[in-house]
């Protein structure tokens, strides 16, 4: 019985030696050959080359932080980067986040103010224009100041014309499927009048026209099914409120 499991033994240990150094350990499931070994060791110099470049990025944003705090940036240090992670303290983010938070109550505030001051005045350079109704018509729907609509809806019957409120030169003369027959005009003190969703053209572009001459008719033309015009005026191509020097 001893020399039967001494064989065995004897038996074990050869093939151990056998297999583990002859190309026979190869045959085993798993074993690394040449190949996946020098694999591996370009995948953990590819990892750690990345590793590097991440940390290059971390500390960047750091500074970027530190710079939006009002602190110093650090210097670029081979050493720091590897204690990157050091720099992101939480005291530090929450000192960013307070800014962050500081800067965007002031930007709403300012909106606020901006929306809560009152109706403009006349511009004092247009006081001594003497403009003429450009349409006999309702208003529809006046100018809205928060940005809407930067125009006035006068409703006419149809064919009723529409006038020139100053001199000025036709700068274009288009038709759209959205907005319809649209007119531009040009007048002194960089002031333009645009008409959209007229029923016909009167007028061509380079075309000189006095206050109160005919340059259009309403018309139902566009995306709307009502006789109307869109009047808008612009000063030095900004949108004004034409009921301040027009009365319709």
């Amino acid at each position: 019985m001893f020399s039967f499991v001494a064989f065995g033994l004897v038996v074990m240990l050869l093939t151990y030696l056998v297999v583990a150094h002859t190309p026979l350990r190869r045959t085993i499931p798993g074993y690394p050959t040449r190949e996946t070994q020098l694999a591996a060791i370009e995948n953990y110099q590819r990892i750690d080359s990345l590793e590097k470049i991440v940390n290059l990025w971390a500390f960047q944003v750091a500074n970027i932080q530190r710079v939006a705090t009002g602190r110093e940036p650090l210097p670029l240090d081979s050493m720091r980067l590897a204690k990157v992670e050091t720099v992101l303290d939480e005291a530090e983010l929450a000192g960013f986040r307070q800014s962050d938070s500081l800067l965007r109550a002031q930007v709403e505030q300012a909106d606020a103010e901006r929306l809560a001051r009152p109706e403009p005045g006349r511009i004092e350079s247009l006081k001594q224009l003497k403009f003429t109704r450009p349409l006999k018509g309702t208003v529809q729907e006046g100018f809205s100041r928060t940005g809407s609509h930067s125009y006035i809806e006068i409703t006419a019957p149809s064919g009723t014309q529409v006038c020139a409120p100053l001199d000025g030169r036709i700068i274009s003369a288009e038709w759209s499927e959205l907005e319809g027959c649209t007119l531009k005009l040009q007048h002194e003190s960089d002031l333009t009048t645009i008409y959209r969703h007229a029923g016909k053209l009167l007028k061509s572009v380079g075309e000189e026209v006095k206050a109160g001459g005919a340059i259009a008719t309403v018309g139902e033309t566009g995306e709307l099914s009502q006789a109307h015009i869109f009047f808008e005026l612009r000063y030095k191509n900004q949108a004004i409120d034409p009921a301040l020097y027009i009365e319709f």
